[in-house]
């Protein structure tokens, strides 16, 4: 019996991991002929975003009034002291958020427990925090999956913890979330993959996500990685998620100077020094 179990056990180890999502497949699943259509079938949804961001830099999107004047969509909150971490108002009752890659400034989660009385979940694996970061606010030594290790890791030479947004959704039994705050390289292109092995319904239940993207060679670099992210712009619209305020600027120079690939210059997405090689933009904040 022991055998057989242990027989069992090692075919599942082995079996394919296959997409729960009624409509989009794993990179893996699909073959070489599927892997084309499916990117040109993406290249639509990152098209229309490259337009709507365009090269500008923290951009309210606004929509028309019954006058046809230009008006915000909502009111526009920055949070923290580092970096551009925003959210719409009004603040939201009973309050939930988790937020990744806070790194050394925990600011943002700081600032939204005190000002809207958010509970809130944060992780970084490569700082240290005390495990309350406020009376709200827990702290984890947490890394969030990515496609390969990011620079941060490859600089760190212990080990970490990795879990998904999906598995964290699940430990904490959270049937919705406010808010969802990702800023670690390499983290928003894994999670696509995630959200369809766990939980295609993962972002139906979040109210607002603020994404930092990274879309140079370093953390883009084959079509499987473009896939990924660019997943990441239909399952936005599917969960009915608009964009409320963004920002291009540029990565670090030596991230920058690795380019882009070429799909991506190609289908009009903010990557690279552009035609004039002066503004640089390879990196995006989106709310």
């Amino acid at each position: 019996v022991l055998l057989v179990q242990q027989q069992q056990q090692r075919q599942e180890e082995t079996s394919v991991v296959k997409s729960k999502h009624r409509e989009w497949k794993l990179w893996d699943e699909m073959n070489v002929s599927e892997q084309h259509e499916s990117l040109k079938r993406l290249a639509p949804y990152v098209t229309n975003m490259g337009k709507t961001l365009g090269l500008k830099k923290s951009t309210v999107h606004t929509m028309r009034d019954s006058n046809g004047a230009q008006v915000p969509k909502y009111d526009i909150h920055k949070f923290g002291s580092g970096g551009h971490h925003m959210l719409c108002g009004p603040q939201p009752p009973n309050c939930n958020f988790l937020s990744f890659g806070i790194r050394d400034d925990p600011s943002f989660d700081i600032e939204l427990a005190e000002k809207w009385n958010c509970r809130g979940f944060a992780g970084d694996p490569s700082v240290t925090h005390p495990s309350k970061l406020h009376d709200l606010v827990t702290f984890h030594n947490l890394a969030l999956t990515t496609t390969r290790s990011n620079e941060q890791k490859l600089d760190d030479q212990n080990d970490w913890w990795y879990t998904s947004l999906p598995s964290v959704r699940h430990l904490l039994r959270l049937q919705h979330m406010d808010f969802v705050k990702i800023d670690c390289e390499g983290c928003e292109i894994a999670m696509t993959r995630d959200i369809l092995i766990e939980d295609p319904e993962f972002l139906l239940n979040v109210g607002q996500i603020s994404i930092e993207t990274h879309v140079s060679r370093e953390w883009i670099d084959n079509d499987e990685e473009l896939y990924y992210f660019a997943l990441l712009f239909p399952l936005l619209e599917e969960a009915g998620l608009e964009l409320m305020w963004s920002d291009v600027f540029s990565c670090s120079q030596r991230h920058e100077k690795k380019g882009c690939v070429p799909q991506l210059l190609e289908w009009g997405f903010p990557c690279g020094p552009g035609p004039a090689r002066k503004v640089w933009r390879s990196c995006q904040d989106m709310l």
